[in-house]
């Protein structure tokens, strides 16, 4: 009696990726609290670098990733190490399906940085997931973290990573991380029933689909989730089944 297959990782990532990781970012010199000392940097980037940086932030607000491009362009060409662009022209790049171009985008930001700005290490990390490059994401999701170690989407995709390299144990902690940082985070549920999928922990896999499914009844992974349900069940009851069994006389 088999089980459902596990869900498409890569699937995972994109949907998440184009939800989270494209969220409007604002620069750091946008978000400074009154009072806050300014950086040298911040102090250095030019009006008109700014001004297209927001005109190409408020394009994605208005899900024009396309119109938001040459802005970031424009704000690229006016400050060299505008990061923050490189790291916004990424997102909208993923928004139109282009992920070559996004990736590039988000090393460059990385580069621009010196490795100091978490969201495009983060979203690198799930790019590489998607393309099953496991080992290399585990890397760069950690350098993520390390920066920013509340990020819920940042555990999810280290999951993602330890489960594509077995590494169930592991995987499963940094799915609760997630959960622990955003209880309603149904793809954390999806993972986790993955994870027990593959340890044969089916009444594990019974309590995270019933938790996945109380979150999204209908949805596009909703009839997966159900089905698999339905077969790990049926493994609890045989496997109960068979221990009830009385042995027989000699």
């Amino acid at each position: 009696m088999a089980v459902a297959n596990s869900m498409s990782a890569n699937r995972w990532i994109i949907s998440l990726v184009l939800v989270g990781v494209c969220l409007p970012l604002h620069s750091s010199a946008q978000s400074e609290m009154p009072g806050s000392k300014v950086s040298v940097r911040e102090l250095s980037i030019p009006t008109k670098a700014l001004r297209a940086f927001e005109q190409g932030i408020d394009c994605l607000a208005k899900s024009d990733p396309a119109g938001s491009l040459p802005q970031f362009q424009h704000a690229i060409s006016e400050f060299a190490g505008y990061y923050e662009a490189y790291d916004r022209m990424a997102a909208a790049y993923l928004k139109l399906w282009r992920m070559p171009e996004a990736e590039d985008a988000f090393r460059k930001s990385i580069e621009l940085s010196g490795g100091r700005f978490a969201h495009p290490l983060l979203a690198l990390g799930a790019i590489l997931d998607g393309q099953r490059k496991f080992a290399e994401g585990e890397v760069v999701i950690r350098q993520g973290l390390d920066l920013e170690p509340d990020s819920w989407t940042g555990h999810y995709y280290l999951g993602l990573a330890l489960f594509g390299l077995n590494r169930l144990q592991d995987a499963e902690q940094s799915a609760h991380e997630a959960l622990f940082r955003n209880a309603d985070f149904p793809n954390a549920q999806l993972l986790l029933a993955d994870i027990h999928l593959r340890q044969r922990n089916y009444r594990a896999v019974l309590a995270d689909l019933d938790d996945y499914l109380k979150l999204v009844p209908q949805g596009e992974n909703s009839e997966w989730a159900r089905n698999v349900r339905e077969s790990a069940q049926r493994r609890v009851m045989a496997s109960e089944s068979a221990t009830e069994q009385p042995e027989p006389k000699s």
